[in-house]
């Protein structure tokens, strides 16, 4: 059998279809430096929304009261 066609290192029997089909969908989406953008960007939104149900949540159980605390019985 004949090796022709095939790229070193891609023994899986796809003919080399699978490393050449890899590097064509890489190309297709965005850059790394977008990536990392999109990324940084997808964690702000998540810390907003955190930050937003934060407040819902401390303007619907009274908001926290520091200094008060519960007083209990020790034995």
């Amino acid at each position: 059998m004949s090796d022709t066609g095939t790229k070193a290192g891609c023994n899986c029997g796809c003919s080399g279809a699978g490393p050449v089909l890899t590097e064509f969908l890489r190309n297709l989406g965005p850059s790394d430096r977008v990536s990392q953008h999109f990324k940084n960007a997808h964690l702000e939104i998540l810390k907003g929304l955190s930050a937003l149900l934060d407040e819902q949540i401390a303007a619907r159980t009274g908001g926290p009261k520091h200094g008060q605390g519960t007083r209990i019985t020790v034995d």
